[in-house]
């Protein structure tokens, strides 16, 4: 680094972490002040002999040596001032350990799942308990798992939970594509992310309402001599419910008997057994999570690695300064008085442990905007946050928080340069903003630096089935237009025809009418009325036909449209269905799908 770009960082980044500690220079100048003006008039000479010959009369170097402690006093306590406020002005890398745990929620989403024996339903309150989960992770990666006859990835294992959640409350039992409850193939697709994370060993935490007996052996051979456990949430009660069905009814059985799904615990607390695994009866307290996912007793305490990135923390100059009150103090030995307050002032420096940032009232002094907007997006507050953030990374991130899609892309598209995390959370924007294309040619640079991007592979897969529906819903307005367009056009000509009829029949009419000249008054009365009445009938046709064909149409392709827009907008679980449906079909059509059972039943 030459001394142009020193200088331009230290301008750039210069702030004290500790501002406060700046106040202490006031009592500082206040005291040496006093010291000073008693020191010019401790002399009783000041009073007796006139000013303009006192140093004439007088010593002044004895004054000058006498002051020389004051100065020195005062430049001690405003170093040790400086140092204390902690300035900085670079970062430096510094090494975290975190723990390296994996857990992949798998989520049963059978119809048993609407039984009402909580309120509203299992479904409801159970979902709440996956969220509790994901605020629990704060290190490790997590990955979504949901079944019903077939099972499906949400996620692949990753450490951003915060787009989990945003997905958990789309979910449901009517997104799935098969009924039943296969719970062996959950647990075989959560295997699947694992391997896939590169992951030897983790935690499989599986909410459900029950799992058959017969699947106790196979889940069993699947988990055994592997570092993967199970932690079972288990959801209901032992008295059960119905499960409501469409118009005021509940789920019946082909012999016409309600369909009443109870929670079997103890048929639960077996599997656990046979696995080393946990359980525990869902609860309304966090209980049962502090149980399941208690790390003390749960995870191996050498899961605990050193993490592939680093904390950046700023490095404090402060304590260099005081090296360069070390040789001032050595000069005060000879004031017993001045040596000791020195001394005090040096220890408080040296001994003081360092205090946590503090604000100060006129934050552009003492902080930089990065600072200010990363305290901004902790208080959950990201529009101030954006408008912050000066690192466009951080600025893109709390826009996109904050909704403003557009400010997020305009952050995100500032020299990403080779980051693959830069063009990933660009490619997200993009799409947010339903810019499609451009949101895959961002996941595509992502996965091209970084082939082994999962989250990017994964929501470039989303987006192009995406893309591929929006492209054939277009096509099919165009169609839907062409027709109208074509119907309208033959409307117009038949109109034209009609016309032409009737002036014709109107002229041999007014041929005819003249041989009789005594009804020529009455005949001409008649023929003005009827046309009078064919120019009623015409104008009568055209409010009643064109124009209502074209309103009408217009309304239905906005109506398309903005339906088109709420679906994405406010429907993201349909994405989420789409996407199962397409692998159960493909599972089906590639004959993979040999771990359902023989015998499956609807809830």
């Amino acid at each position: 680094m030459n001394d142009a770009t020193l200088m331009t960082t230290i301008v750039t980044n210069f702030h004290f972490l500790r501002p406060l500690w700046l106040l202490a220079i006031i009592p500082a100048v206040l005291f040496v002040s006093v010291l000073w003006r008693m020191n010019e008039k401790s002399s009783a000479w000041d009073q007796a002999i006139d000013h303009d010959l006192l140093p004439f009369l007088l010593d002044s170097t004895k004054s000058v040596a006498e002051r020389t402690p004051l100065l020195i006093l005062l430049t001690l306590w405003l170093v040790s001032a400086v140092a204390l406020a902690g300035p900085v002005w670079e970062k430096i890398p510094q090494p975290v350990q975190s723990r390296q745990d994996a857990l992949v929620i798998v989520y049963d989403q059978s119809l048993s799942m609407y039984a009402t024996d909580y309120d509203p339903n299992r479904q409801v309150v159970s979902k709440r308990k996956v969220l509790d989960v994901l605020d629990r992770r704060t290190e490790g990666q997590t990955g979504l798992v949901v079944y019903a006859g077939d099972a499906h990835a949400v996620t692949p294992l990753t450490e951003d939970s915060v787009t989990i959640k945003s997905l958990v409350p789309s979910i449901n039992p009517n997104m799935m594509p098969a009924f039943g409850s296969n719970t062996l193939a959950a647990i075989e697709t959560a295997k699947e992310l694992f391997a896939d994370a590169g992951a030897l060993s983790g935690t499989i935490f599986l909410v459900t309402d029950g799992i058959e007996r017969r699947d106790f052996g196979a889940i069993a051979n699947l988990l055994s001599n592997t570092g993967f456990r199970l932690a079972i949430l288990g959801v209901g009660t032992a008295q059960g419910a119905p499960i409501p069905a469409s118009g005021g009814d509940f789920l019946r059985q082909a012999s016409g008997q309600i369909v009443t799904p109870i929670l079997d615990s103890g048929a639960l607390e077996d599997l656990s057994d046979m696995v080393n695994g946990r359980y525990s009866d869902m609860q309304i307290s966090g209980a049962d999570l502090d149980y399941l996912l208690d790390e003390d007793a749960f995870l191996d305490q050498d899961e605990l690695s050193d993490a592939d990135e680093n904390f950046d923390i700023w490095h404090e100059v402060g304590p260099w300064l005081l090296l360069l009150a070390l040789p001032l103090s050595a000069m005060m030995f000879r004031r017993g008085w001045i040596l000791t307050i020195t001394l005090m002032l040096g220890g408080v420096s040296l001994l003081t442990p360092t205090a946590p940032v503090q604000a100060a009232e006129w934050d552009d002094l003492w902080k930089t905007k990065n600072q200010q907007g990363a305290e901004a997006f902790d208080d959950e507050d990201p529009i101030a946050a954006a408008g912050l953030f000066r690192d466009p990374n951080w600025r893109g991130a709390a826009a996109y928080k904050a909704g403003d899609f557009a400010g997020a892309i305009q952050a995100y598209s500032i020299n990403p340069g080779e980051d693959p995390d830069a063009h990933y959370n660009l490619g997200n924007a993009l799409a947010m903003s339903q810019a499609f294309e451009q949101a895959i040619a961002a996941y595509n640079v992502a996965i091209a630096l970084q082939p082994d991007h999962e989250d990017a592979i994964h929501n470039r897969d989303i987006v192009q089935e995406l893309l591929e529906e929006q492209q054939q819903e277009q096509e099919e307005q165009e169609q839907e237009e062409g027709d109208q367009a074509q119907e309208q056009e033959e409307s117009d000509e038949e109109s034209e025809e009609g016309d032409t009829s009737e002036e014709e029949q109107e002229q041999e009419q007014g041929e005819q009418e003249p041989s009789e000249e005594e009804n020529e008054e009455e005949m001409e009365q008649d023929e003005s009325d009827q046309q009078e009445g064919s120019e009623q009938e015409q104008n009568e046709e055209e409010q009643s036909g064109e124009t209502p064909n074209q309103s009408n149409a217009e309304q239905e392709s906005q109506e398309s449209l903005e339906q088109w827009l709420r679906r994405i907008d406010d429907d993201p679980g349909e994405l989420l269905q789409r996407k199962f449906q397409f692998e159960y079909r493909r599972r089906q059509l590639e004959n993979r799908n040999n771990s359902q059972p023989t015998e499956t039943q609807i809830w």
